[in-house]
C-alpha cells in the first residue's frame, strides 16, 4: 500500500491511503495585510488569514505551483501569477516583485522577509499530527511506499525506529529535498518533488 502524509488530501487509487501527518493552527490576532500585492508559497497561509480578504482579491498575487494557483483562483483572487514549482523559482531580484505582503507559516523553504519591500505576515504554525502518526505506526506492516513531505514528519518517523527498531525497514521512502533520511532505517530512499507527481 502507498501512503501519503501531506497536509492536503491527494487524489487516491484503491491501494493508497492518506494520513495528514502535519496539522496547521492559525495565529490568533495577526495583523491585517496592507492592500498591496501578496506573495503566497502555501495555500494554508491564505486559509488561516483571519481578516476580510475582500480588499485583497484584486491585488496581484505571486505564488508557486499550479495547485496553489488554482486554489487562489477558487478563493476569488483575480490577478494570480505563478512562478514555477518551488519557492526558489520566485526570483526576487528580477524586478517583478518590488512590494508585497508575504503570507506564511512557521516553516518555509525560502525566507522572503529578507528582501526589500516585503512585509512578512505569519498566519499559522505547523505541528505534527500525533493521531495520524499513531495510525501509521499501527498499519506499518502493510505499507510498501511512504511519501513524506516534511523534515519534521521524517524526524518523527525515524524517532519511532529508536524505540521500535526495524519498524520502517521494509518501506520504500519517497521524500522531499528538505528531508535527510537515515538510509539504513528504510528499504530504499528516493528524493521527489510533490509538484511533479
Amino acid at each position: 500500500m502507498n501512503v501519503y502524509t501531506q497536509l492536503n488530501k491527494p487524489s487516491l487509487d484503491d491501494n493508497e491511503q492518506w494520513f495528514p501527518c502535519l496539522t496547521t493552527v492559525p495565529i490568533l490576532d495577526h495583523i491585517e495585510a496592507k492592500v498591496q500585492p501578496l506573495l503566497v508559497t502555501h495555500i494554508d497561509a491564505v486559509k488561516h488569514y483571519q481578516h476580510n480578504p475582500g480588499p485583497l482579491l484584486d491585488q496581484i498575487v505571486h505564488c508557486i505551483g499550479p495547485r496553489t494557483y488554482d486554489r487562489l483562483v477558487d478563493l476569488g483572487f483575480t490577478n494570480v501569477h505563478m512562478y514555477g514549482l518551488k519557492a526558489e523559482d520566485i526570483k526576487m531580484n528580477s524586478g517583478k516583485i518590488t512590494e508585497a505582503t508575504w503570507l506564511h507559516g512557521n516553516r518555509y523553504q525560502k525566507d522572503f522577509s529578507t528582501f526589500d519591500g516585503i512585509t512578512a505576515l505569519q498566519t499559522f504554525t505547523t505541528a505534527i499530527n500525533r493521531e495520524s502518526l499513531h495510525k501509521l505506526v499501527t498499519i506499518a506492516k502493510r505499507i510498501t511506499t511512504l511519501y513524506v513531505y516534511s523534515s519534521l514528519v521524517l524526524k518523527a518517523f525515524e524517532d519511532i525506529t529508536n524505540t521500535l527498531p526495524g519498524h520502517w525497514s521494509h518501506i520504500k521512502l519517497h521524500h522531499v529535498d528538505s528531508c535527510e533520511p537515515t538510509k539504513d532505517k528504510w528499504l530504499s530512499t528516493t528524493n521527489f518533488y510533490p509538484g511533479e507527481e
